[in-house]
């Protein structure tokens, strides 16, 4: 134990919590979670960029750059290497319906990435566990933070509109958004034996493109991202 934390992270025996930032690393992406720590040292790592930060007497190590669900799996073996007992994924995904910034608790995955479907052949739906739900159901709820529960899919990082896909997606009305990592998170972290959270929020829906740069709607991004953060440092 150790021997991989210890090659990519300087540090065979990490802080037992973990929270995974999925997507590209924007540094302004940073900055907003920075700011909502106590302490931090600098981001380091190219692939998989890291920093250690402090909340009160809590220890975090936070991960970038968590792009897919290849991706997914390696950052969550290496931190079970470390010792990590806790982790938080924190996404976004387009949705149908949701309005941008809302925040979405994943309670059923539909795995389309395709390593969840390997490592169980036949069993492509995902459920979070309940203990997960209901504690960030409750904080949610005492914060006063609008979100929402839905079904959705996983889909693969690189290959983009394959029509099998994409036929589901749009002719299944349980579904409600895609995004590429939550499946593959929610699986492992449990078979790896983390208790794990996932929250996500709407970055694009069927008004509002991805790409958008418009003022109200990175703001509500903006505002997303800071809403989940707290509320994963009041989880962990």
């Amino acid at each position: 134990m150790g021997r991989f934390s210890q090659s990519v992270f300087g540090r065979r025996r990490l802080p037992e919590r973990t929270i995974i930032y999925a997507g590209s690393y924007v540094p302004s992406r940073k900055e907003t979670v920075r700011s909502l720590f106590g302490k931090w040292k600098l981001v380091r790592g190219n692939w998989l960029p890291y920093a250690f930060a402090r909340k009160g007497r809590r220890e975090f190590l936070i991960l970038f750059n968590v792009y897919g669900a290849s991706m997914t799996l390696e950052a969550l073996h290496l931190i079970k290497d470390g010792g990590v007992r806790k982790v938080f994924f924190i996404g976004s995904m387009f949705a149908k319906r949701i309005p941008i910034g809302k925040l979405v608790l994943p309670t059923r995955v539909v795995d389309m990435a395709g390593i969840v479907s390997i490592d169980n052949p036949g069993h492509n739906i995902v459920r979070a566990e309940s203990y997960s739900i209901k504690r960030l159901e409750s904080r949610l709820e005492a914060s006063c933070v609008p979100f929402e529960k839905a079904r959705i899919v996983s889909v693969p990082c690189v290959l983009h509109d394959i029509k099998p896909v994409t036929e589901f997606i749009a002719g299944n009305n349980q579904v409600e958004g895609v995004e590429m990592e939550t499946s593959t998170f929610t699986h492992f972290s449990k078979k790896l034996g983390m208790k794990s959270y996932a929250v996500l929020y709407v970055s694009d829906n069927e008004r509002v493109d991805v790409i958008s740069t418009a003022r109200t709607v990175r703001a509500a991004r903006k505002k997303a991202l800071r809403n989940i953060t707290r509320l994963a440092i009041e989880v962990l």
